[in-house]
């Protein structure tokens, strides 16, 4: 059936977000230590570390799925109650906007699985789908306090000592970081800062591993035959990758060159 249940289509963003949230911490160089304490580094996934890691800290996952059915128990009990009454198409349109909401609050990991869903009309009902295609575009920023604070702390000094100036404001934003725009002292030359989300290495290896953990589940009670732990350590393996930026600066300095020649 073409027009999949709303239900369904709510089940498997619930299952593919596997408690994305995250809490917002302050600006503070405690709140941005992207290495300390994490179970694998960035382009290095790792489900056996994650799962170690993680069953250790069994309040830390209990917290986390809190977040989640806090921030997303009232649309999905919203979608039980429209399929009941049988109002699911005259309220699509409001549902796909309080989707699109919900996806933003729960955080890096669940926006990307938005934007990769906003695609698959096969998997979501069109309307749902595109309402996600606004992830594509825009993502709103972290606060600019945070951003300075790391930038501050991964360069171990004030940004009046590095930069002659700083958009006070990101240029852009996505699902794992911001962009600033800068003029670095020393040289006069305009760079653009690119600045991770706090947090975020901790915050979707959490959001992996309870995804990881739910596959199973969500595979046998759905009669699913795609093996979804393969599918969730190749897209993990993937999104990790996109965390390394030594790896994306090295890259991009290579492209540069090579457009040189």
């Amino acid at each position: 059936d073409g027009t999949q249940p709303l239900v369904a289509a709510a089940a498997s963003l619930f299952v593919c977000a596997a408690l994305a949230t995250r809490s917002e911490a302050p600006a503070s160089a405690e709140s941005v230590r992207y290495a300390a304490d994490v179970p694998y580094a960035e382009a290095a996934y790792d489900p056996s570390a994650a799962d170690a890691f993680f069953r250790a800290r069994p309040l830390a996952v209990a917290r986390r799925f809190a977040q989640l059915c806090w921030l997303s128990g009232g649309f999905l009990l919203s979608l039980v109650l429209d399929k009941a009454l049988g109002r699911e198409a005259s309220v699509a349109s409001v549902r796909s906007q309080q989707l699109l909401d919900v996806v933003v609050r729960l955080g890096p990991t669940f926006i990307k699985v938005g934007q990769a869903l906003s695609i698959r009309t096969d998997l979501l009902p069109p309307l749902y789908a595109a309402g996600l295609t606004q992830l594509q575009d825009a993502v709103p920023p972290f606060s600019a306090a945070q951003g300075r604070a790391v930038i501050e702390q991964e360069l171990s000094c004030e940004l009046a000592d590095v930069f002659a100036e700083i958009s006070a404001d990101p240029v852009a934003a996505a699902s794992i970081g911001q962009v600033y725009k800068a003029t670095l002292r020393e040289t006069g030359e305009e760079v653009a800062v690119k600045v991770q989300r706090p947090r975020v290495l901790y915050d979707v290896a959490l959001d992996l591993f309870m995804l990881r953990s739910l596959a199973p589940w969500y595979q046998r009670a759905n009669d699913v035959n795609t093996d979804l732990v393969a599918l969730v350590d190749a897209w993990g393996a993937g999104f990790v990758n996109e965390l390394d930026y030594r790896k994306e600066a090295a890259a991009t300095s290579a492209f540069t060159a090579a457009m040189v020649k």
